[in-house]
């Protein structure tokens, strides 16, 4: 379950890249053996936590300047997919870590983010965020020495689980402060409420501030009022993580194809009035795997022209311009939108090929769309379409901000 649905071929990847990979595959295969059962059970996933860990995985993104290992965007993605195939939730975790955790560093000099690098490498931890974007914010005092943070988010994915919390809280005149909290200070209190359809192993529970202390040196940057008025190279993140989503809705539809092969090849029976001896030689249940594997061979497609898009803004750094930010992003949002209404179809549809026996719970084929529907609510696809619409048709870009 680990694999792309079809081989890549023409692209060879580098020894490295095949330990990372291999040992992604590892991961993945632990987490297949009781999916379901977790997922049922809907714990948080400290244990799964350690698996990834143990793996080496967390670190990945750490810059190369500051003794990281400092893997690329297609390669982080490509560790993401071939654990959201076997389980989507702890992808999804994955996926978000990578992303805090390599952002970061844009806004650091050199002597803090060393340090943050050295811990990080020392600890491995892991990273998450305080959530959604929309509603309160939290607020930042200052006082001597840092700032009291207090604050109330809920849909902060990684939260439950997470060792570093990569936060922004409001000051007083409007602007922003980006820090990063540590779980274990007082005041942080992570709630214990993520019980919803799917993605139910991200821990993106509600996470709240009481008046907890941020000390100068936990304070990355002040982000200013609004995000138009950064860098174009410093608001990179909310085009990356469209991007991961994109990455995960599309592991979950191979991972839910791959399953639904197995199942057809050994436990579904031919229709009744099919005179067939084999489900494999319904030509109907044929037909469905093509339009399957057609589709996601080009939404995998889609998906990795965006990887590159990203890879390409991310090592213009401070030479990106506006422009050429705002034509990433729509690239991005592109792939979001095929992986939204691909991946919502084919986990509905695999049950046309499995046949209703396995609509037992005991299978745990609904996971898969359970996994993407809940997670493409993250924002309206319908406004992603207007977006692109306005962007191809009036050469409208976005302007940087939450979900754009």
């Amino acid at each position: 379950m680990t694999a792309s649905i079809l081989r890549r071929y023409g692209a060879t990847p580098t020894p490295a890249q095949t330990a990372l990979f291999d040992r992604a595959d590892a991961v993945a295969q632990v987490l297949a053996v009781d999916v379901r059962e977790r997922d049922a059970a809907n714990n948080p996933p400290f244990a799964e936590l350690e698996v990834l860990r143990e793996a080496g995985l967390l670190p990945l993104t750490v810059p190369t300047r500051f003794g990281g290992a400092g893997i690329d965007w297609s390669t982080a993605f490509e560790v993401v997919q071939r654990i959201a195939r076997a389980d989507n939730s702890i992808g999804q975790l994955l996926g978000y870590h990578y992303i805090f955790q390599a952002f970061a560093y844009i806004d650091l000099d050199d002597d803090r983010a060393q340090l943050l690098a050295t811990d990080t490498l020392a600890n491995q931890w892991l990273f998450s965020s305080t959530g959604t974007p929309q509603g309160p914010q939290a607020q930042a005092v200052r006082v001597d020495g840092g700032y009291r943070v207090t604050g109330r988010k809920p849909f902060a994915t990684g939260s439950r689980v997470a060792d570093r919390i990569y936060g922004r809280a409001v000051l007083g005149d409007g602007s922003r402060l980006a820090v990063l909290i540590d779980t274990e200070w007082e005041g942080v209190v992570r709630h214990d409420d993520w019980d919803v359809l799917g993605s139910r192993l991200t821990a993106t529970n509600t996470i709240e501030f009481r008046d907890v202390f941020v000390p100068d040196s936990a304070v990355i940057v002040n982000l200013g009022a609004d995000d138009s008025e950064r860098d174009p190279h410093q608001v990179l993140t909310t085009p990356g993580f469209q991007l991961l989503f994109s990455h995960c809705y599309l592991a979950a539809a191979e991972g839910a194809v791959a399953a639904a092969r197995d199942y057809t090849r050994a436990e579904a029976r031919p229709w009744f009035h099919s005179e067939l001896d084999s489900a494999t030689e319904d030509p109907f249940i044929v037909n469905h795997y093509g339009s399957f594997v057609a589709r996601l061979q080009a939404l995998s497609a889609v998906v990795e022209q965006a990887t590159t898009a990203l890879q390409w803004a991310w090592d213009r750094g401070t030479a990106l311009d506006a422009a050429e930010r705002g034509g990433v992003a729509e690239q991005i949002v592109a792939a979001k939108i095929t992986a939204h209404h691909t991946a919502l179809e084919v986990t509905a549809t695999i049950y046309d090929v499995i046949g209703a026996r396995a609509a037992g719970t005991k299978y745990g084929f609904d996971r898969y769309w359970r996994d993407v529907r809940t997670h493409t609510l993250h924002d309206p696809v319908a406004w992603k379409i207007n977006e692109l619409g306005r962007f191809y048709l009036n050469d409208d870009a976005p302007v940087p901000s939450a979900y754009r």
